[in-house]
C-alpha cells in the first residue's frame, strides 16, 4: 500500500453541506449510475455516521457510506444493491439496531487513485463497524469480466474459477478476496452494470472484534482500526 497521500487526508463525518460536492464526485467516477443529491442526503440524514469524506486540501475526494442492516448469513436471501438500500436512500432499510454492516459506497476520485486514499476509507467503515458491535460487513462485488466468459460458463461456475496462482479470476472478487472477504451468493439484477451482465456477488467479512473486550473499549480499538487497520484485518 503506497502511504505518501495517507499523511495529507483528512476525514471525517459527512454533513448536508457537503452534498454538491460528494455528487460531483459520485458523478465523476460513477458516470453510468451515479448516486443523485436525494440519494446522499437521505443516507446523511438517516445514519450520519455511517459516511464519511475524505478531503485533501479541503477538497472533498473520497467518499463512503455504509448502513446497518440485519442479514441471514445461513440462509442468505437473494437481494439487489436497490433493495438492501431502498434505492439508495436507506429509507427504512437502515436499522439502527442492525448486526451487520453494509457497504453502499466507496468512491475515491481517479486523480487520487493509488495512494490508499480507497483503503483508508475502507478502515473508517470498519471503525463504524467496530463502534456499532456488528458481527461482520457484507457488501456487493462486481464481475466485470463475466462478459468475457458467459458463453462458456454459468454465473456461479465463472464465480468459482481460479488462476493457476489460487486467486480469483475475476479482479473485482480477487480484490475483496485480498482484503478478506468471502463470497456468499450470487444475485441476478443486483445493478445495471453491462459488463458484468448485471450480476453482482454478495461478499461477506466477519469482524474479528466482535463482542471481544469491554463495551468501554471499542471506540479506542475502532480509532486503531482506522489509523492502522491493514495490519489487523489484512487489507
Amino acid at each position: 500500500m503506497k502511504v505518501p497521500f495517507k499523511f495529507f487526508l483528512e476525514k471525517r463525518k459527512a454533513t448536508l453541506g457537503d452534498v454538491d460536492e460528494i455528487f460531483a464526485l459520485d458523478k465523476e467516477v460513477w458516470q453510468d449510475f451515479p448516486a443523485t443529491r436525494e440519494m446522499i442526503e437521505s443516507r446523511i440524514k438517516n445514519f450520519r455516521d455511517g459516511n464519511i469524506v475524505g478531503l485533501v486540501k479541503g477538497k472533498i475526494i473520497g467518499y463512503l457510506s455504509v448502513q446497518l442492516i440485519n442479514y441471514d448469513l445461513s440462509n442468505p436471501k437473494i437481494m439487489t444493491w436497490n433493495e438492501i438500500t431502498n434505492n439508495g436512500t436507506t429509507n427504512g432499510t437502515h436499522i439502527p439496531t442492525g448486526k451487520i454492516i453494509f457497504g453502499i459506497a466507496d468512491t475515491v476520485s481517479p486523480r487520487f487513485r493509488d495512494f490508499g486514499i480507497g483503503i483508508s476509507m475502507v478502515l473508517s467503515g470498519w471503525r463504524i463497524g467496530v463502534e456499532y458491535n456488528v458481527t461482520g460487513c457484507l457488501l456487493g462485488s462486481r464481475i466485470p469480466l463475466f462478459h468475457q466468459y458467459s458463453s462458456k460458463h454459468t454465473v456461479e461456475e465463472y464465480v468459482n474459477l481460479r488462476r493457476d496462482d489460487g486467486k480469483f479470476l475475476d479482479p473485482g472478487l480477487r480484490l475483496y478476496e485480498s482484503d478478506g472477504f468471502k463470497p456468499i451468493k450470487v444475485v441476478p439484477n443486483y445493478i445495471n452494470d453491462p459488463e458484468s451482465e448485471n450480476y453482482g456477488v454478495l461478499v461477506y467479512q466477519a469482524n474479528p472484534f466482535y463482542n471481544k473486550g469491554f463495551p468501554a473499549l471499542r471506540n479506542p480499538i475502532a480509532r486503531m482500526i482506522d489509523r492502522w487497520g491493514h495490519k489487523f484485518l489484512g487489507v
